[in-house]
């Protein structure tokens, strides 16, 4: 195991973990509105209640791919499919830029507080579980291969500090009355993170089926 090959599971889940956390969504817009009462410490509890879920779900997926992962081009499928995915998720990342949606103009403020709110809409977001079975799922079974299953709690915190410190600060410039998704360079952001996952999904797909690298690690 050499350090280059440590840094580049690094650099995979950075990358990654930015397309699914920075993007708008449900739990992020959510955020913001509580954001507007509570700042930093609202957009904390939203973290930890997506935490709650996430964690959880992380682990099931790495003792499931610890079951099949020596299975006949299960490497291969797992690469295909998880490719697959980056593609669309990331055209949709760009579709939507393109449409200027803005969901929080149509939503307010749920009943329940952020850190319950982190959690329904971390267990019930399909794109979420998606994400995690299919892109998520990527690094969680480089991250056996190179470090075997005790390093995924390790992998986990360089995924989820993401989160907590994105989450915090969007809160946060809510509560001094700064709406992100208003922002023009945040939809040029995030239209760059849709543009990643497809460079993501042309690499893993192109690596899988034909041993050739797009990207450098």
């Amino acid at each position: 195991m050499s350090s280059e090959t440590i840094i580049g599971l690094l650099v995979t889940v950075q990358l990654l973990s930015a397309t699914g956390a920075l993007a708008p969504g449900p739990l992020f817009v959510t955020n913001l509105i509580y954001g507007v009462h509570g700042g930093w410490k609202s957009g904390f509890k939203v973290a930890l209640g997506h935490m709650i879920v996430e964690f959880p779900l992380y682990m099931v997926i790495g003792l499931g791919l610890i079951s099949v992962m020596y299975m006949a081009d299960f490497k291969m499928l797992l690469g295909v499919l998880g490719g697959t995915v980056m593609l669309i998720f990331g055209a949709l990342q760009m579709v939507n830029i393109f449409r200027g949606r803005n969901e929080l103009a149509n939503m307010k403020l749920g009943k329940h507080g952020p850190l319950i709110m982190g959690i329904l809409l971390s267990a019930f977001n399909p794109f979420f579980i998606l994400w995690w079975l299919f892109i998520g799922s990527t690094f969680i079974y480089a991250t056996i291969n190179i470090l075997s299953y005790y390093g995924l709690p390790l992998i986990y915190v360089s995924h989820v500090w993401m989160d907590f410190v994105w989450l915090s600060l969007t809160a946060h410039m809510a509560f001094i009355g700064r709406n992100i998704l208003r922002e023009k360079y945040y939809r040029f952001f995030v239209g760059i993170l849709g543009l990643i996952l497809i460079v993501f999904g042309i690499h893993f797909i192109s690596k899988s089926v034909w041993n050739v690298s797009v990207l450098p690690f």
